[in-house]
């Protein structure tokens, strides 16, 4: 229940500034080109299905990592406890893990050094915010290693694909 209610959060502020930026588009158009009322609405609703399905994938995904590392090592966690671990990462890998991607690429520069300090940054905010949910010590740091490393290899695999790419 908690997945759909964060995906219809989702949807709704979607759909609100994407709803503002159509009609105000809209209002600019030439008289005999302007859409009604429900055209906008019915437009607005089609391109906020988009960003709602990247979230509802990206969420998924999280959810299934910190699925695996639970099933790995046996530690017992509910799927009230796992969907909240995963919305919080969700909305630390939109916020702060963006900031901090900049901050250590600016720094650093070092293919093998980037990522370790990715790595190591990432376990520790994801340790921090299992301890915030309330997770013992240990549990948080093997799902906080576990989802690091799940994502270091989803991005390392990611951006071997684009170099071949890039080589073809």
């Amino acid at each position: 229940m908690k997945i759909v209610i964060s995906l219809i959060v989702v949807f709704i502020m979607s759909f609100l500034l994407i709803l503002k930026l159509v009609y105000s588009g809209n209002k600019q158009e030439p008289e005999e080109e302007k859409l009604g009322f429900f055209l906008v609405v019915l437009v607005t609703v089609m391109l906020t299905l988009l960003p709602t399905a990247v979230i509802g994938l990206v969420l998924f995904v999280l959810i299934g990592s910190a699925n695996t590392v639970n099933m790995i090592f046996s530690l017992d966690l509910s799927a009230n406890q796992l969907i909240v671990l995963a919305i919080s990462f969700l909305v630390y890998s939109f916020t702060i893990d963006s900031i901090m991607e900049i901050l250590v690429k600016h720094i650093v520069r070092k293919h093998l050094v980037y990522y370790s300090a990715l790595l190591l940054i990432r376990t520790g905010a994801f340790y921090v915010i299992g301890k915030v949910i309330g997770l013992d010590q240990k549990v948080s740091f093997i799902i906080a290693a576990g989802v690091s490393l799940i994502i270091l290899l989803m991005e390392s695999l990611y951006n071997l694909r684009e170099k071949n790419k890039q080589k073809d």
